[in-house]
């Protein structure tokens, strides 16, 4: 049996189907959305995404950090 190949528009998913671009969840900052996403951090029992300019602002603060 020979595969068909799909022309490239009906591999496209109409935009209501294409999966959201991942966004900032920075815990800290309610408002952000940024999707320049440079690491996750688990917060809770999340693992959130966070984008690079919060990052900044995070590792910059002085607090002390631990993993439970």
């Amino acid at each position: 049996m020979k595969k068909q190949r799909m022309s490239k528009t009906e591999t496209e998913l109409p935009d209501l189907l294409q999966p959201e671009r991942e966004v900032c969840m920075n815990p800290w900052n309610g408002v952000c959305r940024n999707t320049d996403i440079a690491l996750y951090i688990y917060y809770g029992a999340r693992r959130l995404p966070i984008c690079r300019e919060c990052w900044r602002e995070i590792a910059s603060d002085d607090v002390e950090w631990r993993y439970d």
